[in-house]
């Protein structure tokens, strides 16, 4: 599919504005930050249902305003000469509603995936240099958009956490049944069997894109490593095989029984996973040292690792559906070394994804792209400039 029109109302910056897009690349110039950044915004609200800046959509409010409204038109590439109309609306007081060609879609799990979108912003240096939360949000929200039975799977999870928890804190103040505990257990453990199984296989594939997404960019002078690490209470684990999955799992809740009693919470599950990232600086085919990227990454490492892993989630979700997603890259291009920047663009001209990118001087991006569509956004207005 392709983003032919964008319609706004009242969303962050803008009271109202309509765009089209005339090719596969926009490049969005401004020197107010905000104003691109909101534009990028909305686009990744429309195909997801979040942001992926704020952390409530009632912040994607115009301050002015009730609610706001992201209308796309997006043309089908099943379906020629037909397009498909995705709504999402927001009231100030009450939930967000999503439709899809006027019809109400009542699960978020019926909407997310309808167009799948990938961004590049500085959060996403979060995922390499921040928490294991940012590292199993990212993975989540690439399965979800591919698999419905997945983002399911894992709202239920959440369910049977909160239960399970609920009950550990009566129990760990004395109040309640240990024997209740096997009956969430068994839930827990099914659930949490089907979500790692995924995410391990979905990380297996993503490694190997990954690698060599990385050595492209830096030239073949690193290599990144992408290795799981469930999160079963074993210091330093590496989930190579899935084979014995459900004995680990039921084992490691086994062991941390008595912890969990007496602190009230799960301790181990799907829940604390991480993967990791190793890097290796390489001299021809020698490895002269590795180290974990988190730790000892200096910042244009890490913007470089983040940016290997949103271009290794592109071509995971082409490789799954056969259609490149929407593709969002937040102000990177100043970021990046003259190398680097020739092989994203040359990337990017390769891939026929269309790409919206926002940049402070649309000089950045020099010859390497052919036709490109200019947006320029002035005070909350976007003009239209080719």
């Amino acid at each position: 599919m392709y983003l032919e029109r964008l319609c706004l109302r009242n969303f962050r910056n803008y009271k109202e504005c309509d765009i089209t897009f005339h090719s596969l690349v926009t490049l969005v110039v401004g020197k107010n930050a905000m104003g691109k950044t909101s534009l990028l915004e909305s686009l990744y609200f429309l195909c997801t249902g979040e942001s992926y800046r704020a952390n409530s959509a009632v912040e994607l409010i115009r301050h002015t305003s009730e609610g706001f409204a992201v209308i796309g038109y997006f043309r089908s590439d099943e379906r020629q000469g037909t397009h498909i109309r995705l709504d999402a609306i927001k009231p100030r007081q009450g939930a967000f509603r999503l439709k899809t060609d006027g019809v109400l879609q009542r699960r978020r799990s019926d909407w997310i995936g309808k167009f799948n979108v990938v961004v590049f912003s500085p959060e996403s240096l979060d995922i390499v240099k921040g928490s294991p939360t940012f590292r199993r949000r990212w993975l989540d929200l690439l399965l979800s958009q591919l698999n419905r039975e997945y983002l399911e799977e894992l709202q239920r999870y959440g369910d049977i956490l909160q239960h399970r928890n609920a009950l550990l804190k009566r129990l760990s103040i004395g109040k309640g049944s240990v024997n209740e505990i096997s009956i969430w257990d068994k839930l827990l453990l099914e659930s949490g069997v089907a979500l790692v199984g995924a995410r391990h296989t979905a990380l297996v594939q993503l490694s190997g894109i990954v690698e060599t997404t990385h050595l492209s960019l830096t030239g073949e002078r690193e290599r990144l490593l992408l290795q799981y690490t469930p999160g079963l209470d074993t210091p330093g684990m590496v989930l190579s095989d899935i084979t014995n999955l459900t004995d680990s799992f039921s084992e490691a809740l086994a062991r941390s029984r008595r912890n969990e009693l007496r602190r009230g919470v799960t301790l181990v599950g799907p829940h604390r996973d991480d993967f990791t990232l190793d890097l290796e600086t390489l001299n021809g085919n020698e490895t002269l040292s590795r180290e974990t990227a988190r730790t000892y990454a200096s910042q244009g490492q890490c913007r470089t690792i983040a940016l290997a892993l949103k271009l290794a989630e592109l071509e995971f979700i082409r490789g799954d559906t056969g259609v490149a997603p929407l593709f969002l890259l937040d102000d990177v291009l100043s970021e990046l070394d003259v190398k680097r920047r020739e092989y994203l663009l040359a990337y990017l001209q390769d891939i026929a994804a269309q790409t919206v990118i926002t940049a402070t001087d649309k000089d950045v991006m020099g010859d390497e792209l052919t036709d490109v569509h200019l947006l320029v956004v002035e005070e909350g207005v976007i003009i239209n400039e080719n």
